[in-house]
């Protein structure tokens, strides 16, 4: 987490699928900071993550920041699900992964991917989520990223478990931090 030298400048061509047609990191990018989130639709993790998206979704908003949810299952099946789930931040697809391998997002080990209490699982089912049909890989790492718009990643988490959420507090102060440093250059 915290400052990390990788860049998405190079991923900046790559397009992913959206309700409206394809869009590219470039485009995202263009009107302020965004945070990438890869997730996976049927797990209760990310759904909670996802909706700690949305919370401060006013917050990112108020930066010129947006969140943008990324997923490997075709963008019909991500349209509805995230549509079923009210979910107001932008979700994308992904099928081949290339802005997944562009920000370094590694599969879990089978060891690293359950190594979580049991009572992680018991909270964010009982706040919400639901676990859902295995659709992509199981075993799919996670990260979240906040993206500058010279596409320098000024913030990165690489989840290291099933139920590794990154900190919301830590994303929208990244968030802050690049919205005002895009300002005063």
């Amino acid at each position: 987490t915290g400052e990390d030298t990788l860049s998405l400048h190079d991923a900046l061509p790559i397009s992913v699928a959206s309700a409206g047609g394809d869009v590219s990191i470039a485009q995202l990018i263009a009107t302020g900071p965004v945070v990438v989130a890869f997730h996976r639709l049927w797990c209760p993790f990310c759904q909670q993550a996802a909706r700690d998206l949305e919370q401060v979704g006013d917050d990112l908003a108020a930066v010129g920041a947006r969140a943008v949810i990324v997923y490997r299952d075709d963008v019909d099946t991500v349209s509805t699900s995230c549509a079923e789930r009210g979910l107001a931040v932008d979700c994308v697809s992904d099928p081949r992964q290339e802005l997944e391998r562009a920000t370094e997002v590694e599969r879990f080990s089978v060891g690293r991917y359950a190594m979580f209490s049991p009572m992680r699982l018991i909270r964010v089912l009982r706040s919400g989520s639901r676990a859902g049909k295995v659709t992509s890989d199981i075993l799919q790492g996670r990260g979240t990223f906040v993206v500058g718009r010279d596409g320098r990643i000024a913030y990165a988490h690489h989840a290291v478990t099933a139920a590794d959420i990154p900190p919301i507090g830590d994303i929208v102060a990244a968030v802050r931090a690049v919205a005002v440093g895009s300002r005063s250059q």
